[in-house]
């Protein structure tokens, strides 16, 4: 059996053609089918993201550390599910969407320049090109151009959202470190 690091990655692979579905006749599922497909290429088929990351990215020398299956599936699932969830909530939502959307753009940045730099695939960049970077550009487009959407609110989206996107290989590395 492919090892996926868990269970949960089975099961967003599982719910993505549902997922794609339901957007055709509800667009604001869009954000979680590109979610979807994104964490079942890096995770499922072709998968390999926990080496990739750990050993290629932060530096590691495990394929389980400094990023494990628990923080994979809080990252995952406890942001990523839950954030794009909230685009069912429309303008009311403006800030967790505004976080989302720019953490994808972000997400898409690691994936493409990483393969730029290294002139090589790597787990979840076609996803990222084609799913991640334009829901994130069109969402974040959609919100400042929505008269419901108060500013601040989406600043603070952006802002978390940045946070999160540039926050998360430093926050990786020091655990690699502390070790």
């Amino acid at each position: 059996m492919k090892e996926t690091h868990g269970r949960w990655p089975l099961l967003g692979a599982v719910a993505l053609a549902p997922v794609v579905a339901g957007s055709i006749r509800e667009p604001r599922l869009v954000p979680m089918a590109a979610l979807l497909a994104h964490q079942t290429e890096e995770w499922v088929w072709p998968g390999g993201f926990l080496p990739w990351i750990n050993r290629e990215v932060l530096g590691g020398d495990e394929d389980e550390f400094p990023i494990d299956r628990r923080a994979g599936f809080i990252i995952n699932v406890g942001f990523g599910w839950l954030l794009s969830l909230t685009a069912l909530a429309g303008a009311k939502a403006a800030a967790p969407q505004a976080m989302l959307y720019t953490s994808h753009i972000g997400n898409a940045g690691l994936h493409l320049g990483w393969a730029a730099r290294h002139r090589r695939y790597d787990p979840g960049l076609a996803s990222a090109a084609v799913a991640l970077l334009p829901v994130g550009v069109f969402g974040l487009k959609r919100l400042a151009a929505d008269p419901e959407v108060k500013r601040s609110r989406l600043a603070g989206g952006i802002a978390a959202g940045v946070a999160f996107a540039a926050g998360m290989a430093p926050f990786f590395k020091f655990r690699l470190r502390r070790s």
